[in-house]
């Protein structure tokens, strides 16, 4: 037995066999040499993958011109060209020669061609993730990667992964898996903080934890303390087991009391609502008591898509998603990614800072056809439900103001439509001290204490070399907020960043003026019983 201590990152326990996804870029040892008489044999499976690979790259080009627009298009066309220049250069045939297998041959020539790109400066040097992401199409055509894959772990399994993404995250609670331990991890990612809404434990290192675990030996992991128990005696893992099945019967517990309003001392009803994303369980949030949904994620129904979804697709996913919150508002969010929530239909160059670049609102101002969709699929449904309509990531005015005009003449579209109300999240701090002139724009704002947090720090909130400069509930945060309150009065503001759920904190959004939170569901039951304890006296 061996205990290895990490950083908790999502609360929780969970036990399983290990379950390893290694970059197939990224593996030490090459496959075993074969034959001369087999050289014939390996580079036709070679042929035969970088074939599949092109015909996937020009099939989403084609996809892509048709439904986005062609210059994007054109970024898997070139993707095409570099490929044919690797298997032209001869490279690979002459390790083929040198009694290498396709596999080994593949990867040594691809990390070549990736630390050269990595050598160079200026924007060249981002070429070099576009051969990473070559190299890797090959080699899952070529079907011989040594690892598991993150879409195939089985229920039960504990994921173990160098590098974690939202898109990971979101098939995986549907699996049941039930851990993850990952090489790195800020507890500020995106990836993270799905992972605890979606109540998965997470651990993160220590170091180079993801080669110190073989494949299905059993791991007993502990999201709240940062443990892992690597093969455990039979009595550590009796008393393990027996924590597993309380947390269990905690999770699935909801006092009768969470349906009841929270209302303050002093007579304040304060509404308390859930985040989800567009996969996650909605009775779990009616059952903890739910007012609403202060923020509901759609991310998820695009991260796993090679297209984004029509506006047919999206009402009908959103229509069956939200049939349960009859009789509550909603809040959906529009499509928030860019930083490090990637979609594969929008190839984007590399940005040297991604946090900074092109994300949010600026990523939908861009390709205003992504917009459409969601705000035709979003009023078709506002005609259905109580739905609010909210921008992410706004820092300036001007941002709110055009998305303003988008939704306008989108609604012009739909002669007789209820208008839905239309809001902006407040998420940089240039946003929360110019929220006078983006209030004049909308009808509600809501406050992602997450980023803003991040951006108010400078402390990259998926960076785990600075996390601990990453604080939601640090003096210059509170402050901002109070600004948001005060200078955007009788406006409806609501907190839906993870600070919204933090126990410790809740007088003080009560006391600056917030009358509405909105947390992970399994938060609701114990924040509207602290909630009837206290006062909202500012």
């Amino acid at each position: 037995m061996t205990i290895f201590t990490g950083v908790a990152i999502s609360p929780g326990v969970g036990m399983g066999p290990a379950w390893l996804v290694v970059d197939p870029l990224e593996l030490a040892a090459d496959p075993a040499a074969i034959t001369r008489d087999q050289i014939a044999g390996e580079w036709t499976r070679i042929l035969a993958s970088f074939e599949q690979t092109r015909r996937e790259l020009e099939d989403s080009a084609r996809r892509i011109e048709e439904q986005l627009d062609a210059p994007l298009a054109g970024i898997f066309r070139a993707h095409g060209m570099m490929l044919d220049g690797i298997l032209s250069s001869g490279d690979i045939e002459t390790e083929l020669e040198a009694l290498i297998g396709a596999e080994g041959a593949v990867r040594r020539v691809f990390r070549r061609l990736q630390a050269r790109f990595r050598a160079l400066r200026g924007p060249t040097q981002q070429r070099a993730d576009d051969v990473a992401d070559l190299g890797r199409r090959v080699l899952r055509h070529l079907g011989g990667v040594d690892g598991s894959s993150v879409e195939h772990v089985p229920a039960g399994h504990v994921l173990v992964i160098e590098r974690l993404l939202p898109s990971d995250v979101v098939p995986l609670s549907r699996r049941g898996v039930a851990a993850i331990v990952v090489g790195a991890l800020a507890s500020g990612a995106h990836a993270a903080l799905l992972a605890r809404e979606k109540r998965i434990p997470v651990v993160a290192g220590p170091p180079g934890i993801v080669h110190r675990l073989r494949s299905l030996e059993e791991l007993l992991v502990d999201g709240s303390r940062g443990t892992i128990v690597v093969s455990p005696d039979a009595e550590t893992r009796r008393v393990f087991q027996a924590r597993v099945e309380a947390f269990n019967q905690a999770a699935v517990r909801c006092r009768g009391a969470c349906l009841e309003p929270a209302i303050t001392l002093d007579g304040q009803r304060i509404t308390v609502e859930a985040n989800l994303g567009a996969h996650d369980d909605v009775e779990l949030a009616i059952d903890n008591g739910a007012d609403g949904v202060g923020l509901l994620r759609i991310e998820q129904l695009y991260l796993a898509r090679t297209l984004p979804p029509s506006e047919d697709e999206l009402f009908e996913e959103l229509r069956a998603l939200t049939a349960p919150l009859r009789g509550r508002s909603v809040t959906v969010r529009l499509l928030d990614v860019g930083g490090d929530k990637p979609v594969s239909f929008l190839p984007l160059p590399v940005e040297p800072n991604p946090s900074l670049g092109r994300r949010g609102v600026r990523l939908l101002l861009e390709y205003p056809q992504l917009v459409r969709p969601q705000l035709a699929a979003l009023f078709r449904l506002a005609q259905e439900l109580d739905v609010r309509i909210l921008v992410p990531m706004v820092t300036l005015e001007e941002d709110i103001r055009a998305m303003r005009v988008l939704f306008d003449a989108t609604l012009e579209t739909l002669p007789g439509a209820r208008r839905p109300p239309f809001g902006a999240m407040i998420e940089t701090p240039a946003a929360a001290l110019s929220v006078a002139t983006i209030a004049r724009h909308v009808d509600f704002l809501s406050v992602g204490t997450n980023d803003l947090a991040q951006y108010t720090l400078a402390a990259g909130r998926d960076d785990p070399a600075v996390s601990h400069y990453y604080d939601d509930t640090h003096a210059a945060v509170m402050r901002l907020l109070g600004i948001v309150i005060s200078d955007a009065p009788g406006m409806p503001i609501a907190v839906c960043g993870e600070l919204a759920g933090r126990e410790e904190r809740m007088p003080e959004l009560l006391r600056l003026g917030f009358r509405s939170l909105s947390m992970a569901p399994g938060l609701i039951p114990g924040a509207k019983e602290l909630i009837r304890g206290m006062t909202s006296v500012r």
